[in-house]
Order: C-alpha cells, then sequence, then structure tokens
C-alpha cells in the first residue's frame, strides 16, 4: 500500500481531542472522477459533477477525508507508482481550485494476477479487505464503526462489512434502491444514491446526529 498524508495547515486530529472521530472514505474512480479504466495519467482524469463540492462540504463540516481506492494498473504494468502519486498531485490541485481537499490518499498496486513481479500478489490492502480503511484509520485518528465508506462498487461494500463502517453505494439506481452486490440482502440498510454530490447532504446530516 502507498499512501500521501496532506500537511494539515489548522489543527490536527489529534489536537482536537484524543478520541477516535468518524471519517469519509472514499472510493477514486466512479466517485470523485469518471472511471474510464485504469486511469493513470492526468489527462484521462476528469471529475464527476459536484463531487468536489461534495468534498468541500465535508471539509467545512472538520470531517476527514481519505481515499482509498484499487490501482491495479500498476500491477497489470499499464503504468506505475510514480503515476498514481502524479494523478493524485493533480486531483489536489483541481480539489484546491473549489476550497476542498482529501486528507490522505491510499491506494493498493497489487493484484494476484498482475504481470510487474513486484505488484503481482494478493495484499490485505486490496478492497475489499480491510488493510487501506485499517491505514487511515491510523493516520486521521478514525472511529471506523462511525465512519463512512462511499464507492460504486461491491468491494467498497465489502470493505464498510469489514471494518464496520456504514457505507453509501453510488449507482444510477437512486436514494434508498439496492445496487450492485447489494441483491439478496447481502448487505442490509445499505443506501444508495446517483453521484456524490447527491449523497453528500444525507452523509452530514447522519453524521451530526
Amino acid at each position: 500500500m502507498n499512501k500521501s498524508l496532506r500537511s494539515q495547515s489548522g489543527p490536527t486530529l489529534g489536537e482536537r481531542g484524543s478520541c477516535a472521530r468518524p471519517g469519509i472514505l472514499l472510493d477514486r474512480d466512479g466517485t470523485i472522477i469518471v472511471d474510464h479504466g485504469y486511469v493513470g495519467s492526468v489527462d484521462r482524469v476528469e471529475f464527476i459533477e459536484g463531487s468536489a463540492a461534495a468534498i468541500a462540504s465535508f471539509n467545512r463540516a472538520g470531517i476527514p477525508v481519505a481515499v482509498v481506492t484499487n490501482q491495479a494498473g500498476v500491477a497489470r504494468g499499464l503504468y506505475d507508482i510514480g503515476d498514481v502519486a502524479q494523478v493524485h498531485r493533480y486531483i489536489g490541485a483541481c480539489l484546491a481550485a473549489h476550497e476542498a481537499h482529501i486528507d490522505l490518499f491510499l491506494y493498493c498496486p497489487y493484484h494476484p494476477e498482475g504481470v510487474v513481479d513486484d505488484f503481482a500478489r494478493t495484499s490485505e490492502d486490496r478492497k475489499p479487505k480491510p488493510g487501506m480503511a485499517r491505514a487511515a484509520a491510523a493516520a486521521l485518528d478514525l472511529d471506523l464503526a462511525a465512519s463512512w465508506v462511499i464507492g460504486d462498487r461491491p468491494e467498497d461494500l465489502g470493505l464498510a462489512e469489514a471494518v464496520g463502517a456504514s457505507a453509501i453505494y453510488l449507482g444510477p439506481e437512486g436514494p434508498g434502491r439496492q445496487g450492485p452486490g447489494l441483491e439478496g440482502g447481502a448487505h442490509p440498510g445499505i443506501r444508495s444514491f446517483p453521484s456524490l454530490a447527491a449523497a453528500a447532504p444525507f452523509i452530514l446530516e447522519q453524521m451530526a446526529v
């Protein structure tokens, strides 16, 4: 797993109190940016409408925000970890223009079917395994049981289940309906919304309770 931690200009989480607090763990492709398939260069980054504003709303509420993303393109030889870091710097710069930021970028470059020897293996960091969520909790002092995982794929829901977090599925089904991976009640109580922008007010309301 690789990570990039944002320098914080205001009070750090530790300075705000010794108790862990809730946070938001966001998938990247299909949640913040359009999933064009293996986005490994900045020219392929396209923000989903409203995602930057949604992240800014979390920031204003003082909620730590981490990105947790599987990046099997590294293991498959489509791009390298330097490319992933460049994409994340670019995303950060674009978000800054909207007065938004990500506190921590985490990504898993491993895949058991990879062709790059250093990354061709299984990993506890690859969603739905809990590694990245636990790393985010350690770095940002999060209470995962009080946190939210938001994404557009079944592995995001699996990650939430693995760490006891609440989950939001992003997809075309709309609020309150089932999405992929939800059939048969495998993930009861999962709310779905068409986008991060649509989900943000609900999440903020729930976290304020």
